[in-house]
C-alpha cells in the first residue's frame, strides 16, 4: 500500500510541476490525476498497492466534504446575493452537460454497432467462403 501512496505522490507532484512550468490556472492534482489515468491505460493494468490506497482513500472520501460545506454556510450572505445567477449557472450547466452526455453515449453506441456488424460481416464471409469449398 506504501507504493500505491507513493505513486498517487508522485502523479500528484508531476501535475504541480506541469501546472507551475506551463502556468496554468487547473489544480495540479487534476493534471496529476489525469496523468496517472493516461499512465494507467498506456500499462493496461493496475498496482494492487495502487488498488489498495485508492480504496482506503475512497473509504474516507466523504470526509472532504465538510469543508465545502462549512464554506457555503460561511458563505451565505454572498449566495443569497448572486442567487439567481447561481441557479441560472447550475441550470444552463446541468443542460449542457446532459447534452454532452447523451451526444457521447449516441456516438460510443453507434460505434459499438458497426463493430458488431463488421464483425457479422466478417463470420458471414468465412461461412460463405468455406461453403464455396
Amino acid at each position: 500500500m506504501l507504493k500505491g501512496i507513493i505513486l498517487l505522490l508522485i502523479f500528484q507532484f508531476l501535475g504541480e510541476c506541469f501546472v507551475r512550468f506551463f502556468e496554468l490556472i487547473v489544480p495540479g492534482p487534476v493534471i496529476g490525476m489525469v496523468l496517472l489515468l493516461i499512465f494507467l491505460i498506456i500499462r493496461n493494468k493496475s498496482f494492487e498497492s495502487l488498488d489498495n490506497a485508492v480504496s482506503l482513500h475512497l473509504r474516507y472520501l466523504p470526509l472532504l466534504f465538510i469543508p465545502a460545506a462549512m464554506g457555503i454556510i460561511t458563505q451565505a450572505d454572498v449566495i443569497f446575493k448572486e442567487f439567481w445567477a447561481i441557479i441560472i449557472s447550475l441550470f444552463f450547466g446541468t443542460i449542457i452537460a446532459l447534452a454532452f452526455s447523451a451526444k457521447f453515449i449516441d456516438i460510443l453506441t453507434i460505434r459499438k454497432e458497426k463493430s458488431i456488424l463488421k464483425k457479422q460481416e466478417k463470420k458471414n464471409l468465412k461461412r460463405a467462403n468455406k461453403n464455396e469449398l
